[in-house]
């Protein structure tokens, strides 16, 4: 890895260079005294990091990591400020990845490097590479705007009706939990919930959120606007029913956010392959149809990432908590779940079902992809419970 640290105070820049070499000594690491200086070596060298503070003489870091998003989008950008002012570090959020305040504990800033050079290295094409790093922009599902714009105008309106328009969105759902994880809240646990996130961050903040995403999903192609408005809606069932199958497994547990906003997200891969490679894309989703093949086989065969690798390396970057984020990289993997969380495994087999349809196609599945008896009783675990529940439903 190659690390540009950028700050006007020769003091900071020599602790923090000392720091990361102490750590990583893999790792290079150079130094620039201001934006201007930082922009002539990133032109002159490949940078996989970006580490720049926010208050500067001349080009402040948020106008500098703007520049880098646009000339360098691959480059991972990271904000370490001791700038207080929330609504000034506010204006950093659309074209930075992290946000780190100072005085930092450098462990988290190595670590957060960490992750990102670990899913990074799933990705073989740079395009991927490239999109990724400018999803800041990639708006999801229309209409966003305007029904924050209404419940806003409305006299009863609360944080939980704004939480409940943005579970509809997938990648403001990932931006909202983006903001609400790092330093500009300082907290000292992580967020993992989309209704937490939105009443810490804010219906003003979320606004300005989907407004910034300006770049909508260039497709035109019919098979990709199907797909895309079908994720959105798959992607909330999911959420939901992983919560309540959660529920169901845990009733005396009433801490369900990473399992529903995991599900939320684990698509989310999709979206940035579909504006990407819209073509290619439309494609490679009538292949998977016609020829009943895994999708991520052939993303991994026709791009060189899985829309997982991509969903989990962005969540990586933005710095959500790792129990997001090992849901979105292992949803399509039961090896990988069984060796994480429940939550991994619940919307591992919720997602199957929803793919799948019934038990004899799950149980198809599961043994041609020669995965564990545990795998299977989940899912079985899961149909009894839903079976039960739409009979409930009738009686009621």
């Amino acid at each position: 890895m190659k690390i540009l640290l950028v700050d006007d105070e020769e003091r900071v820049l020599r602790g923090v260079s000392r720091w990361i070499k102490g750590e990583i000594d893999q790792w290079e690491v150079v130094t620039a005294a201001s934006g201007a200086e930082a922009l002539r070596l990133l032109e002159s060298g490949n940078f996989n990091v970006i580490v720049s503070e926010m208050q500067m003489s001349g080009m402040d870091g948020a106008e500098l990591l703007s520049r880098v998003e646009q000339r360098h989008p691959d480059v991972f950008r990271v904000v370490l400020s001791g700038q207080a002012d929330r609504d000034t570090a506010l204006t950093a959020v659309q074209p930075m990845h992290q946000y780190l305040s100072k005085p930092c504990d450098l462990n988290v800033l190595v670590d957060a490097i960490k992750r990102a050079e670990t899913f990074q290295a799933t990705i073989t094409s740079p395009a991927v590479l490239d999109a990724i790093g400018q999803a800041n922009g990639l708006s999801s599902v229309p209409g966003v705007i305007s029904e924050i714009n209404a419940a806003l105008a409305g006299e009863r309106w609360n944080a939980q009706l704004i939480a409940t328009i943005v579970a509809r969105d997938p990648m403001l759902s990932a931006r909202t939990l983006q903001v609400a994880n790092s330093a500009i809240f300082a907290l000292p646990y992580p967020v993992l919930d989309v209704n937490h996130a939105v009443s810490l961050v804010g219906a003003d903040v979320i606004l300005g959120l989907a407004l910034s995403q300006a770049v909508m999903l260039r497709s035109v192609d019919e098979t990709a606007i199907r797909s895309s408005h079908a994720l959105f809606n798959h992607s909330f069932q999911v959420a939901v029913l992983a919560r309540e199958f959660t529920r169901h497994l845990h009733p005396s547990d009433d801490t369900y956010g990473a399992v529903f906003s995991g599900a939320l997200l684990h698509d989310i891969g999709k979206l940035i392959l579909m504006d990407t490679f819209p073509d290619q894309y439309s494609k490679l989703l009538r292949v998977s149809v016609a020829e009943n093949r895994p999708l991520w086989e052939l993303e991994l065969d026709g791009i060189g990432a899985t829309h997982q690798g991509v969903g989990a390396y962005l969540l990586a970057l933005w710095g959500l908590p790792a129990a997001i984020v090992e849901i979105v990289a292992s949803h399509h993997n039961f090896d990988v779940c069984s060796r994480r969380s429940l939550d991994c495994q619940v919307v591992y087999a919720v997602n199957w079902l929803y793919h799948g349809g019934d038990e004899d196609i799950i149980d198809r599945g599961l043994k041609s992809a020669n995965h564990t008896a545990q795998a299977s009783t989940l899912a079985k675990q899961l149909l009894k419970w839903k079976h039960d529940a739409q009979i409930m439903a009738v009686q009621e």
